[in-house]
């Protein structure tokens, strides 16, 4: 775990922006209410959770025929992450969620996966997540997805030719876990393996998919009957994060987009993290699925004033990581908070960079270090924009002078991912990286009045 840097040296580590950052975590910040218009109980409501006095309570006897899957996007470095863990910290006691967390860029193929490997994935979660809290499931249950899962590797083990099959079986203990995890993490391991031997147990798994959805739903199920008697919690509710960070945009689609129909099926509450780019098939997800947009924090109005409250808690989260007496000033702080553009994301990386180019000599991050930190980050920001990308910068920059909002297209879709533009509140507002506002390029294709 990072800790809080008191001095130079200390810094970059305490600045890492690939460490989770929980709840319980000593540098976590709470944004909440400086989102704009997004509120966090819009998230408890879309998953039937009721809100009194900020306890969050969910009754399974009026939805029992109502799953929810909730689909969270927005962009990267808008701090999804950390809010998935304060929300199931809050979501999970005895009289709401058991939550289960899948976290898939921690243990999946980041270059070849398939919404199989996710499901699979998310059954060996929550089987781990039962056997931690020593909840038994039905034993019958339990015998049959071992036996269902076991034909199932027996299937795949017969179709693999010249390599050595997925391995299954041995002694299970009372209850079954252990064999059960044993053949989830075998199938997982073969989804990982070469390709033929990944794309056997896709495959049969594919073919056999309304059993499968029948096996996983009985399972979850028998998992929520045992979990509210033992008062542990009313549903399971499995959170999936980390599918952004796969290496394509192509296989981010293929998971969610093309699997849509075998999404459908599940009958499971499920948050997913939506990637910035699929924002666009809101609609599309909509007709079986609940999509919001998370944004970043809001720290400019659009008459350009700075919104104390969302500096102020950008403040906290420089502080938890850099002692105060490492800045020249407030002043140097509040300016790098406002150049991140309300992305934690982007104050960690600016952070980082004026450390690197502090004068040592001088033993605080001063202005000067602020100021060539930004410039340098401006020109690689700038440095690869076509015409036709700068001429949409300028009309979003046009748009917003004159109070309306920019149309969408393919052109604003790519800067929206590569972060050149921000958007806010529901995605009805954006406008450019405050750091690009500082490149030379900037000046002469977007203030340049010719």
């Amino acid at each position: 775990m990072s800790q809080k840097a008191l001095r130079l040296s200390e810094i970059n580590q305490a600045v890492n922006f690939d460490e989770p950052i929980g709840p319980d975590h000593p540098f976590f910040t709470d944004f909440t209410g400086v989102r704009g218009e997004f509120e966090e109980q819009i998230v408890y409501r879309n998953l039937n959770v009721d809100i009194e006095d900020e306890r969050l309570t969910y009754d399974p006897t009026i939805n029992s025929q109502n799953k929810v899957l909730f689909f969270l996007g927005g962009m990267r470095g808008s701090g999804k992450t950390s809010e998935l863990q304060k929300y199931a910290k809050k979501l999970h006691h005895p009289d709401c969620f058991f939550c289960v967390t899948c976290n898939i860029d921690d243990e999946l193929d980041l270059n070849n996966l398939e919404y199989m490997d996710v499901l699979v994935f998310q059954l060996e979660k929550l089987t781990e997540s039962l056997r931690a809290n020593d909840i038994r499931i039905d034993l019958g249950a339990m015998q049959s997805l071992e036996k269902w899962f076991g034909e199932t590797v027996r299937e795949v083990n017969r179709n693999i030719s010249g390599e050595v099959g997925i391995e299954i079986g041995g002694e299970a203990e009372a209850g079954g876990f252990w064999s059960i995890l044993k053949i989830f993490g075998s199938l997982k391991a073969g989804m990982k393996g070469s390709y033929e031997r990944a794309t056997s147990v896709r495959i049969t798994l594919k073919n056999r998919f309304d059993d499968f959805a029948s096996q996983f739903d009985r399972y979850v199920e028998e998992a929520n009957a045992a979990i509210r008697e033992q008062g542990l919690g009313q549903e399971v509710l499995f959170i999936v994060d980390g599918l952004e960070k796969t290496m394509t945009a192509e296989t981010r689609r293929k998971v969610i987009l093309e699997e849509s129909n075998r999404i459908r099926q599940i009958n499971a509450y499920t948050l997913f993290t939506l990637p910035i780019e699929l924002m666009r098939e809101r609609q599309k997800l909509g007709q079986f699925a609940f999509v919001e947009t998370f944004p970043f924090v809001k720290l400019i109005e659009k008459d350009g004033q700075r919104r104390p409250d969302a500096v102020e808690q950008f403040r906290e989260f420089v502080y938890k990581r850099i002692d105060k007496s490492l800045f020249e000033s407030e002043e140097v702080v509040d300016d790098a908070i406002c150049y991140g553009g309300g992305s934690p994301r982007e104050l960690l990386k600016i952070l980082k960079t004026a450390n690197v180019v502090t004068d040592r000599s001088r033993g605080v991050i001063d202005r000067a270090a602020l100021d060539k930190a930004l410039r340098r980050l401006a020109n690689q920001t700038a440095q690869y924009l076509s015409p036709a990308q700068w001429a949409t910068i300028k009309t979003v920059v046009q748009n917003n002078r004159e109070r309306r909002i920019t149309p969408f297209d393919d052109t604003v879709q790519d800067l929206l991912e590569r972060l050149i533009l921000m958007e806010y509140n529901d995605g009805n507002y954006k406008r450019p990286n405050p750091i690009l506002e500082l490149s030379d390029a900037y000046r002469e294709y977007v203030e340049n009045p010719a």
